[in-house]
């Protein structure tokens, strides 16, 4: 089953993964079997673990989840995929409570089939109508990859969007001179220039 699916990522080349806690669940999982089987899960897939988190070197791993944790205002007890679907796309998914999991996937795998699939299609359908679009629209402004952008803090992407400005207004791109101007006299009163500056060099 594990090569099944490297070979499907090998036949359809894809430029984006996306999960839902996949950072804290499926690829470790994934991993764990990997290494029980004596397969590499970087060589294999170009994913790779970097504390906890699952990047692609040729690929992009888009984590549903910190969307839901950072962006979604949903309060606290509904971040789970279900609790989210029912409020960002007004569907109910397939649940089945958890007691019954092994003895349906043993007397009727069809049923864990569809659980497993209605699961997929949820984390498919929020990606695409929330989180696509969002998160390569603040790619565009914030000096990151998508995997930065989504996975880090609001207070680190507002530092970087600052800087990001900073250097632009350092070499006259986007502000008429006089506007610089002003905002270097602005910088050098709250003792901020020299800092900056030396930053940028």
């Amino acid at each position: 089953m594990l090569m099944r699916f490297f070979t499907m990522i090998k036949e359809m080349k894809p430029f984006i993964l996306t999960s839902y806690n996949g950072d804290m669940f499926d690829w470790p999982f994934i991993e764990a079997r990997c290494n029980a089987n004596n397969l590499s899960l970087e060589e294999e897939t170009s994913i790779r673990n970097e504390d906890g988190e699952y990047y692609g070197r040729f690929l992009t791993h888009l984590d549903c989840y910190y969307w839901v944790d950072r962006d979604s205002y949903l309060p606290q007890g509904s971040h789970g995929l279900k609790a989210v679907c029912k409020a960002k796309l007004g569907y109910n998914p397939i649940e089945i409570d958890p007691e019954l999991m092994v003895p349906l996937a043993r007397n009727e795998p069809q049923v864990m089939a569809e659980y497993s699939v209605s699961d997929a299609v949820a984390t498919y359908h929020l990606y695409k109508k929330h989180i696509h679009d969002f998160i390569f629209a603040l790619g565009t402004i914030i000096p990151m990859n998508a995997d930065e952008v989504l996975r880090k803090g609001s207070g680190t992407l507002c530092e970087n969007v600052f800087l990001f400005f900073l250097v632009l207004l350092f070499f006259f791109v986007i502000l008429k001179k006089k506007k610089i101007v002003k905002l270097f006299l602005i910088l050098k009163k709250i003792h901020f220039k020299k800092s900056i500056i030396s930053f940028i060099i």
